[in-house]
């Protein structure tokens, strides 16, 4: 049982703070990877939540393999997200209010593949991305990475 799952059993699905990562990358092209999540059924870009004793950066090497099975060599932060506009209601009913801190992913490596959270992953130029989910698409505003 994850972090977050520990707290559900006390707090149910009212609002939490959510600490966690989020992984940008880019392909040779300047394409950002996108996922397209098997819990709310949009793209999103790789990421999760922080567990106990984590660091922001390991909570971002262990989700970016996790859900793409890609090894960053190198993370650069190129933002945070907080605050309200960075409130979320999950499709089950769970509330969170998310504390992220964004990555650039650098030097990757690995295969790409899915887990149980990702029903595909594609790269996507920026100028042609499909439709994105709501937190996406606040952090790619936040970071210049769309208008």
């Amino acid at each position: 049982m994850n972090y977050i799952q520990s707290l559900r059993r006390f707090i149910g699905t009212g609002p939490i703070i959510a600490p966690g990562s989020a992984i940008i990358v880019l392909n040779k092209e300047q394409e950002i990877l996108l996922q397209l999540r098997s819990d709310t059924l949009d793209w999103g870009i790789p990421g999760g939540g922080m567990e106990l004793g984590d660091s922001f950066e390991e909570t971002a090497k262990r989700e970016l393999y996790e859900e793409t099975g890609l090894i960053s060599n190198h993370l650069e932060i190129v933002g945070i997200a907080s605050g309200k506009e960075f409130y979320y209601k999950f499709p089950h009913g769970d509330e969170i209010f998310n504390a992220t801190v964004i990555f650039r992913a650098m030097d990757v490596t690995g295969n790409m593949k899915k887990d149980h959270e990702s029903l595909d992953l594609t790269y996507f130029p920026l100028d042609s991305l499909p439709k994105l989910n709501y937190t996406t698409q606040k952090i790619l505003e936040k970071i210049g990475y769309l208008k």
